[in-house]
């Protein structure tokens, strides 16, 4: 074989290889980009206590067709997170996580409200199959819809927890918000994070004490 044939494949051999390096380039891009939306404005966790904030009034509709305003929360320790239904990364496993808290505090008195932040196609029905494939108790698990500027605005000014979009996508906090029976913010708690998890409990269970 000639010196330029085999110059021409060890240059098809490395052209191979830099495709083959640039093609999984691509791929590490398109996931740290899909992880880094869908940690829309979470920072690292501060174990530290919140100012307290009021919730804003709000008027929704939660899976049963039923209205869900603030005063029917009043008096309740409840935790609030910010979802949609068609979530392909982090929303499953916020709902899965507060389906375990859900169980965890089964015997407490304490409330779950998911508000969706892709009202327009969470629909009531939507919403049903949704709270009942993760076993949602109707009673004490509220799945809300309705106008997509009110929730954006509570998520945003109510909750201190980002909403709203890039493009064709929804972007959305990732951590979860406790509310004591006075109505106010108590903490915010990143639900990715074990400790800040741990310490969403722990708060509960102090809130459940007074």
């Amino acid at each position: 074989m000639s010196e330029s044939s085999n110059t021409n494949n060890q240059k098809q051999r490395i052209d191979k290889s830099t495709l083959i390096w640039v093609g999984l380039g691509v791929i590490i891009i398109a996931i740290t980009g899909i992880n880094l939306w869908s940690a829309f404005d979470t920072e690292p966790e501060v174990p530290t206590k919140v100012v307290e904030t009021s919730v804003p009034d709000f008027s929704l509709t939660n899976q049963q067709g039923q209205p869900l305003r603030l005063s029917d929360m009043a008096g309740k320790i409840w935790i609030a997170d910010f979802i949609f239904t068609n979530c392909p990364t982090i929303c499953p496993a916020m709902t899965q996580e507060m389906a375990r808290l859900q169980s965890e505090f089964v015997a407490d008195p304490v409330y779950f409200v998911s508000f969706s932040v892709d009202p327009e196609r969470d629909t009531v029905d939507v919403l049903s199959r949704y709270a009942t494939a993760y076993g949602a108790d109707d009673r004490r698990w509220h799945f809300l819809t309705g106008e997509k500027a009110d929730i954006h605005q509570l998520a945003e000014k109510g909750f201190s927890l980002a909403a709203g979009h890039q493009g064709s996508e929804i972007l959305h906090s990732a951590r979860f918000a406790l509310i004591a029976p006075n109505g106010n913010i108590y903490g915010h708690y990143d639900s990715r994070s074990k400790p800040a998890l741990l310490r969403l409990r722990q708060d509960v269970k102090s809130l459940l004490k007074k």
